[in-house]
């Protein structure tokens, strides 16, 4: 390799530690590092949020579904308590229609044939409300129900099923009591009198004691009308309230069974996973519920040792990442010295596998390497006498001249970047090439030439040219294809959204082509195809695009349409022009036609692929309809704009 270089060559001295370009180098590495480690720390906190999340989420899972078990466990309970009664109701009910007022129900119980013990009292009341039999010694006939609701109730002919009432406080026993009740009816069918029992509420709640439902636990007994017939949290008990406004009551309307979190402030303000079901024989519902914070207090525990193991890791992180950004920090010393030696060993003839020359402030050329001279063509003789001027084209010399005299005014600024231009060789052709310019400085930091670091990117260039028209043009017939034509559409159909305006897409199929094609052979098809193109570009605007698609099929995009009506008067100029023989062959006129679909924005739709399918399937309507035709794309109006 041969070189020429100044007479007077300034090696220049290294950049100072503080240059910029030192410490560009250094922040975007000690950048790095810290996002990677916020990164680092942004999944560990999102792993053990969302791993507990997923805990309280199986917890809460776990505590619904054992709540669930126990409202069906409960629900049994009931269910045989009030069988239980049933059974003593039509017993008792027996007997009096046997026996009638005489009919002693201490008797029965003496003799063992009422055995329930549950049920605290059990009276016959007369159609009056007088009690005629009792199975306590403090009932008498001075006491009178008929204004009892289960007495009502009953007195209203329907179906033969216990009643249960609301608590109330007995006029026989004193103490509050659930009646129920069970309808009289004389052989005529009219009301007769009532069996009526008393079950304190407290025994309906007694399962309570039963499942472990914590110190906060709930269990209920309710009315489908919205009465409390016993409730039991912790260790208190309450009955006669109204549930109707409690969170379980709403939803069983929706669903009979179910459960959920409550947060408690329709009762006692303790948040609660309740379970709930509705009793399929009784106008009932059962609901449990344990403490919200009880079912969750072993993964509280877990949470802190994930949250710790956390917090920790993410100071080791940190602690990390500071130590070595520290340790990069105590080597720009080295790195300086490195970089520095770099910078002159670029400002020479290193690179010998590309395009070097030395340019003086007035563009002269005072040295190249062998490597340029091939690129350009000329001998080392002739590049002596030209400027990097001479070797452009002229209309870019103002601009070449302002970036010699930008980097000969600041030769300690970092490199100029690189640069895509044109050289003109010795024969004439044009020469592509990447060049980055390098200011080499005296011993008195002044910049005494500049250093072109030059390459061949001809081929890159002409080969990206090709293959950015053959990504976007059909390689037959030189129109564009279905990319470059979706690409088009989107454009027409964005102006058309912005300007309200109508864009219109015809999809267009050769009728006859594959005859063509077998009995005169593709290269005559390939030529009809040609001009068809031709033919269909010469009916359509400038701004208007026709593509091909593919085989037979061909598009075009109309901008801007007046009305609606112009896609069609399009069409059908189309197809008039196609219809035209076509004398590709010596004394033979080769005749085809065209089915032709159409869409309109917005008159069809909006968005350019349903507008595309929609006149697909119009143009497929014209060719079954017998070829040769137009039609609109399916579900357009009567008469269109």
């Amino acid at each position: 390799m041969t070189s020429t270089q100044p007479a007077e060559r300034g090696d220049g001295e290294p950049p100072p530690a503080g240059d910029p370009s030192h410490r560009c180098r250094i922040r975007p590495l000690n950048a790095a590092i810290a996002a990677a480690c916020l990164l680092a720390v942004l999944a560990l906190w999102l792993i053990t949020l969302q791993r507990i999340a997923f805990e309280r989420d199986q917890a809460v899972a776990a505590a619904m579904k054992s709540n669930s078990n126990l409202a069906i466990a409960f629900e049994q309970q009931v269910f045989r308590t009030l069988k239980a009664a049933e059974q003593v109701a039509v017993f008792v009910r027996d007997r009096y229609q046997q026996q009638g007022p005489a009919v002693d129900l201490r008797e029965l119980i003496d003799q063992q044939l009422i055995r329930e013990t549950s049920f605290s009292i059990v009276s016959v009341v007369s159609e009056n409300g007088d009690i005629l039999s009792s199975t306590s010694r403090l009932a008498s006939n001075a006491i009178n129900y008929a204004d009892r609701e289960f007495f009502i109730a009953q007195r209203t002919p329907g179906e033969d099923t216990l009643f249960i009432s609301q608590p109330v406080l007995g006029r026989v026993s004193r103490h509050w009591q659930i009646p129920m009740s069970l309808r009289i009816s004389r052989p005529d069918g009219s009301f007769g009198g009532v069996v009526v029992m008393s079950v304190p509420p407290t025994d309906f709640t007694d399962f309570y004691l039963q499942a472990d439902l914590g110190q906060q636990g709930l269990l209920e007994l309710g009315k489908l009308d919205g009465g409390v017939l016993s409730r039991t949290t912790g260790s208190h008990n309450e009955f006669g309230l109204d549930a109707t406004s409690l969170a379980w009551f709403q939803r069983r309307r929706e669903q009979s069974e179910g459960g959920f979190v409550d947060d408690g402030k329709a009762t006692d303000g303790v948040a609660r996973i309740v379970s709930y079901r509705t009793m399929t024989d009784y106008p009932l519902m059962v609901t449990v519920g344990t403490a919200y914070e009880d079912e969750l207090a072993p993964t509280r525990h877990r949470e802190n040792s994930y949250l710790l193991m956390a917090g920790g890791a993410t100071l080791a992180l940190l602690t990390f990442a500071c130590l070595l950004i520290l340790m990069l920090a105590r080597q720009r010393n080295a790195v300086s010295a490195v970089r520095a030696s770099e910078a002159l060993f670029r400002a020479t003839f290193h690179q010998a596998a590309m395009g070097i020359a030395h340019i003086a402030a007035d563009g002269r050329i005072i040295g190249a390497n062998e490597k340029f001279c091939r690129m350009l063509g000329y001998s080392q003789e002739e590049l002596h006498t030209r400027t990097i001027f001479d070797l452009g084209d002229r209309h870019e010399e103002d601009r070449v001249r302002q970036q010699l005299q930008q980097g000969l005014s600041a030769p300690l600024a970092p490199s100029s970047p690189e640069i895509e231009k044109t050289y003109r060789r010795k024969d004439g052709s044009i020469l592509w090439v990447c060049e980055a310019l390098s200011a080499v400085t005296g011993a008195d930091g002044r910049a005494r030439f500049l250093v072109a670091v030059t390459q061949d990117i001809t081929a890159r260039k002409e080969l990206e040219e090709r293959l950015s028209h053959a990504a976007l043009h059909d390689p037959l017939t030189g129109l564009p294809n279905r990319l470059m034509f979706m690409d088009r559409f989107d454009q027409v159909l964005e102006s058309a959204r912005r300007h309200g305006g109508l864009a219109g897409i015809l999809y267009i199929d050769l009728d006859g082509f594959k005859e063509v094609n077998d009995k005169l052979g593709h290269a005559t098809g390939d030529r009809l195809l040609c001009e068809v193109g031709r033919r269909l570009q010469s009916c359509v605007r400038a701004e208007d695009t026709v593509a091909r698609f593919g085989g037979d099929e061909f598009g075009v995009v109309l901008a801007s349409l007046g009305k609606a009506a112009d896609c069609e008067a399009v069409a059908r100029k189309i197809i008039d022009a196609l219809a035209t023989p076509f004398g590709l062959e010596a004394g033979t006129a080769i005749r085809v036609s065209a089915s032709v679909g159409a869409a309109v924005h917005p008159v069809h739709g909006t968005e350019a692929a349903l507008l595309l399918n929609l006149a697909d399937t119009a143009m497929y309507v014209a060719k079954n309809a017998g070829r040769n035709q137009f039609r609109w794309a399916p579900g357009s109006l009567p008469a269109l704009p």
